[in-house]
């Protein structure tokens, strides 16, 4: 008897010609990023401020690791720099008839710290409640999947440093969905057909293997 059930021959005929979405997933890829301002940016609706986030991040990336400048050197050498050349617009505004900086009262908006936060919520309430999920056994393929997929993450983390993996996870997060968006239909055929490869290699490891397994009855307590 297999030990997870779900995936039938007669399934899989019927799914044969009928595409999935990626993940299974219902909703629009900006509706899952929350819709908002940060699925705009990931997405390049807003092509001025994902450019200038991919620019910035590739440049304080290249300033620490090819570079090799020390984090606090770097925000030191930075603030000094600003601090130079606005002192020198203001007062050089003086005499050349410029006109003076203007400094704004609140520079970052606070709801947009706030509309970043509550999607990083959102999504990381999401990823975990699908980890979760997929560890409770109701989807094996997908949790096979996951597993080897974290476990060579694991590989690759030994061969990165921290702040490497993390303009690697940033580019990626600027560069796949808006890939995946722009050729939605070819990824999900195949995706489908990979998803129902795994399926079937699934139910030969079950019928072969799992459900060979010898397994205990339980047994119910007697209470006086």
């Amino acid at each position: 008897m297999p030990l997870f059930g779900g995936f039938s021959d007669s399934e899989d005929e019927t799914t044969m010609y009928q595409q999935t979405k990626l993940f299974n997933r219902q909703r629009s890829l900006h509706s899952i990023f929350g819709g908002g301002k940060v699925a705009d940016i990931l997405l390049w609706r807003e092509p001025k401020i994902a450019a200038t986030l991919v620019i910035g991040v590739s440049l304080l990336w290249f300033l620490m690791e090819v570079v090799e400048y020390n984090f606090i050197t770097l925000v030191c050498h930075a603030s000094m720099t600003s601090m130079l050349l606005f002192f020198i617009w203001s007062t050089a505004s003086d005499f050349l008839n410029w006109e003076r900086p203007i400094i704004p009262e609140v520079v970052l908006d606070e709801s947009s710290f706030k509309e970043l936060a509550t999607g990083f919520h959102d999504r990381f309430n999401e990823i975990l409640s699908k980890l979760l999920d997929l560890a409770c056994g109701r989807d094996p393929p997908l949790f096979f999947l996951t597993t080897i997929s974290l476990y060579i993450l694991s590989i690759i983390g030994t061969y990165f440093n921290f702040m490497n993996l993390l303009f690697i996870g940033f580019v990626s997060m600027q560069t796949l969905p808006v890939m995946y968006e722009m050729y939605e239909d070819d990824v999900d055929r195949v995706a489908s057909k990979f998803m129902r490869k795994m399926r079937k290699l699934y139910r030969k490891v079950d019928s072969n293997v799992l459900s060979k397994i010898p397994r205990g009855t339980v047994k119910s307590k007697k209470h006086a």
